[in-house]
């Protein structure tokens, strides 16, 4: 096939450019690609040689020079996707949704203007109100279609600002469901939460394409020395963008609580922290700062090395968008025993792979685990036989293809959504097709 594929590219700062890199080189054996992009940089070096790369800009022009035969999105909560929008109904094709959440990221595209955010710090004053309404229409026809009953009450408290946990409970996918021919995911959840929000969907699921990485010998013994971690330190680590959604407080308590116990205990932070000072009063507040290391985001070719530098890993999500962690299934690859949380949306995660934490008290779950862990290296040892062999068996590179070739087929063969009772800004996009 000839497929045009869009979304955010190595180095872009979400893991969802790291899975593009994946799976392009899952892909380009078999099909001709044309990869679309929207950022300043693009690591070719990441990508399969076959593979095109464009700006977004060209786009238009490549489909219109030969039509594709499918047209691949990966969308994400994150407004490194915020370009895939006005495509979506122009250009339908399959639509890889890695968060079942899109709410807050939509809204940030739509309102993020100086009356808008004006509006959200005078939440009372009508005059503000009135001077936000254009730049909110958008965003209010978007909900509305989504959540009709609920719709003049969801605006109000979104552009009143009362907080960000109430789009965990309103995802606000189903426009960019329904403008596509297929809809893919990760896990089970997923599915089961799109057919019944939008039941004429096609969905489909997709492996993710994770394999073991190479690792440099005496690497995770140079990242420790790097990072002032002693040798014989027992090693917590945890891994991705260190947003408030990782628990980061969670964890840095049971560490906390393990030192007690366990006076070589250490804690890792390896990824971007959105705000660092918030962190570091994090890390003060449990008392723990003298104990962390904090690595930033590293270069892909050095994550093998800290991946290895952990004993234990720690993948702690709340509130979740629903999705099935990239971060998680590099630490299984890799063979780190890790406590995750108990969520339902990673339900195929094997229980003899990880240790899971009870969500109504992971604090203790993980400190338990902690000290359990660090006094029997062999049960490390088991759970980490187990995740790499669930993860060969899930997620395999050859796996994901096939998958992805079932998806890709029934894209080819589906017709273009028709609107349905779209919003105006939606429509007008379809009309250009």
């Amino acid at each position: 096939m000839r497929i045009a594929f869009l979304g955010p590219l190595p180095p872009a700062a979400t893991g969802i450019a790291d899975y593009a890199a994946d799976v392009l080189a899952a892909l380009a054996p078999d099909h001709q690609i044309d990869v679309f992009h929207a950022q300043d940089d693009v690591d070719g070096s990441r990508l399969p040689a076959p593979c095109a790369v464009y700006p977004v800009g060209r786009f238009p022009a490549e489909r219109e020079r030969k039509p594709y035969d499918a047209v691949v999105y990966q969308m994400g909560n994150a407004l490194d996707h915020a370009f895939l929008y006005p495509l979506l109904p122009r250009a339908p094709g399959l639509l890889v949704l890695h968060d079942l959440v899109l709410h807050h990221s939509r809204a940030r595209m739509l309102l993020d203007t100086p009356d808008a955010r004006a509006y959200a710090r005078e939440p009372w004053s009508a005059a503000r109100r009135a001077r936000a309404g254009p730049a909110g229409q958008a965003y209010a026809d978007e909900i509305a279609h989504g959540y009709p009953e609920q719709a003049a009450r969801l605006v109000h408290a979104q552009m009143a600002t009362t907080g960000d946990l109430l789009p965990y409970a309103y995802p606000l996918f189903r426009l960019p469901v329904e403008a596509s021919r297929v809809v893919a995911v990760h896990n089970a959840f997923m599915a089961e939460a799109v057919r019944a929000d939008v039941p004429t969907a096609e969905v489909v699921r997709v492996a993710m394409p994770v394999e073991p990485l190479a690792v440099v010998p005496g690497a995770a013994a140079a990242v420790r020395a790097r990072l002032g971690i002693p040798e014989d330190a027992f090693v917590v680590g945890c891994f991705g963008l260190l947003t408030r959604e990782k628990q980061v407080d969670v964890v840095a308590r049971a560490v906390a609580r393990a030192a007690v116990h366990l006076p070589r205990v250490r804690l890792l932070l390896v990824g971007a922290a959105p705000d660092r000072e918030a962190m570091e009063r994090t890390l003060e507040r449990a008392g723990l700062r003298a104990r962390t290391a904090m690595a930033g985001r590293v270069p892909f070719a050095e994550l093998a090395g800290h991946l290895e530098a952990a004993d234990v890993v720690a993948h702690l999500r709340h509130p979740t968008a629903r999705e099935t962690s990239a971060a998680l299934l590099r630490a299984l690859a890799q063979g780190r025993p890790t406590v995750m949380s108990d969520l339902e949306n990673l339900s195929e995660v094997p229980l003899d792979a990880v240790v899971r934490a009870d969500m109504t008290d992971e604090e203790g779950g993980l400190f338990r685990a902690i000290l359990r862990l660090a006094a029997d290296p062999a049960a490390r040892a088991r759970l980490g036989v187990k995740a790499r062999a669930f993860v060969a068996a899930a997620h395999s590179p050859a796996r994901c293809r096939r998958s992805y070739a079932d998806a890709l087929a029934r894209t080819r063969a589906r017709p273009d959504p028709s609107p349905r009772g779209w919003p105006p800004h939606w429509a007008v996009e379809a009309a250009s097709r």
